[in-house]
């Protein structure tokens, strides 16, 4: 068994998110681990689903399959799993990190500069507080060395 084998990262649609993905997967090449890639859209109302809710499932879908497929392009035995959640992201990411019994959580580190950045920076703090996981919180990569 190795330190890791199933590392569970959660990603939306910022560049917060991308970093946090291309270090789970670097990670996971380097300790043969199975990558869990998880998005998690939130519900407008908690009582409906409504038609433009089903096309934001199918559209964060399939923008994390092509996200991470890119991602782990020369990974060759990589294992990478895609699932994309309902709910509010933290209790979500931690409902999934149970299921899927992951020994590893992998965050992007969010700032103030945008909506997606400030949910999955307020997201990643949430986490940090709640978690038993290990977790890592990755910074975007204009801040390494400062």
């Amino acid at each position: 068994m190795t330190m890791y084998d199933r590392i569970l990262v959660a990603i939306d649609d910022s560049d917060h998110a991308a970093t946090a993905l291309a270090h789970a997967i670097d990670l996971a090449t380097s300790v043969d681990a199975t990558v869990f890639a998880l998005t998690v859209v939130e519900p407008s109302s908690p009582l409906s689903f409504g038609v433009e809710e089903v096309d934001e499932l199918n559209e964060a879908a399939s923008r994390l399959v092509e996200e991470t497929r890119e991602a782990a392009a020369g990974a060759d035995d990589l294992e990478v799993r895609v699932d994309v959640l309902r709910g509010e992201p933290s209790d979500a990411i931690l409902e999934y990190a149970a299921e899927i019994d992951a020994e590893l959580l992998v965050v992007g580190q969010g700032s103030a500069d945008g909506i997606a950045e400030t949910l999955l920076g307020s997201t990643a703090e949430r986490l940090s507080q709640r978690t038993t996981t290990p977790m890592t919180i990755v910074p975007p990569p204009e801040s390494k060395g400062e």
